[in-house]
């Protein structure tokens, strides 16, 4: 090949790789406003993944304002049957004297709520409250299971924390990763550990997936201010670089714990998750170079490292 061919292939090369990423650079504000992007009903029903916005608006949905006279907390619709809804929270949130409780739901309505005394709760750090609505329905939270999540995840949390400033939003809805998952649970059942923003009065408020389910409970924020949360169920603590990686971090309750110890009120799918959530909107893709390009373009990342399209695969191995 002569220098004039090389010089002339090296510049289609350039041109046919920089296409694509200008068009993709024109069409991503479509892209983000999912005009092109695969959307679904309900994306916690089929194993889709959720926008960011689907996954907010899903959060907030699911989630309920718990007061009593101390302030308030969090707490997530577990479960509906016909007028009656069963909401989980932490213990904590409803540690107080005056045993009176309301919910305030999603579209602004208040509700008087019980707690239903279960000592098959063992310890953990939740409670369960029930209450009537006769005229309108709420959205019921769709379980996963943490045992699906690995180190690294995204994750996103909610709730609605202690108002400090006048400008706060009422209701927070964080992003993070997941950090630590303890093969054994700290006091009160806490195992998730992750990066996200939680808040005081966010307390039993969900942890979701990327397909929108729940995961687990939120209840320990990072830096705890008083009593040494760091010590496991069996009475062992952990060892001083990994208890000072905990206090960098909020923890939660795996939604399983509370399937075991009130199957009545809760079912978590006993499938796992396996599908890359982008697959089904990127299977174009036909060399690993637009990974890059794309994590690049969307923040934070979605497609990992290791992905490849099938059909690149089986190029490669032509």
């Amino acid at each position: 090949m002569n220098l004039r061919s090389l010089i002339l292939t090296v510049c289609i090369g350039n041109w046919l790789f920089y296409f694509p990423i200008q068009a993709l650079s024109k069409n991503f504000d479509r892209l983000k406003n999912s005009e092109i992007q695969i959307q679904v009903q309900n994306c916690t029903d089929c194993n889709n993944f959720c926008t960011i916005e689907e996954l907010k608006g899903l959060a907030k949905s699911i989630t309920v304002k718990v007061i009593s006279e101390n302030g308030w907390g969090s707490g997530i619709i577990l479960k509906r049957q016909e007028q009656i809804y069963t909401i989980v929270t932490n213990q904590h949130v409803l540690d107080t004297q005056d045993k009176s409780y309301l919910i305030q739901t999603p579209d602004g309505n208040f509700y008087e709520a019980n707690q239903i005394e279960n000592e098959g709760l063992q310890g953990n750090d939740l409670a369960l409250l029930q209450f009537r609505s006769a005229d309108n329905i709420y959205t019921v939270a769709s379980l996963g299971n943490s045992h699906t999540l690995a180190e690294g995840d995204k994750i996103f949390a909610a709730g609605f924390p202690i108002l400090e400033k006048p400008q706060d939003t009422e209701f927070l809805f964080t992003r993070g990763k997941v950090s630590i998952l303890s093969d054994k649970p700290l006091e009160k059942g806490y195992q998730i550990g992750y990066t996200n923003l939680i808040k005081k009065g966010m307390s039993g408020g969900p942890l979701l997936n990327i397909y929108g389910q729940v995961i687990g409970i939120n209840g320990m924020h990072a830096y705890p201010l008083w009593g040494d949360p760091y010590v496991y169920s069996d009475g062992e603590r952990p060892n001083i670089n990994l208890r000072q990686q905990m206090s960098h971090l909020a923890f939660a309750i795996p939604i399983e714990i509370v399937v075991k110890l009130a199957p009545q009120f809760a079912s978590v799918p006993n499938f796992k998750v396996t599908q890359t959530p982008s697959s089904k909107i990127f299977n174009y893709l036909l060399f690993p170079d637009f990974i890059e390009v794309l994590n690049w373009k969307f923040s934070p990342s979605i497609l990992p490292t290791s992905y490849m399209s099938q059909e690149f695969r089986e190029r490669s191995r032509s």
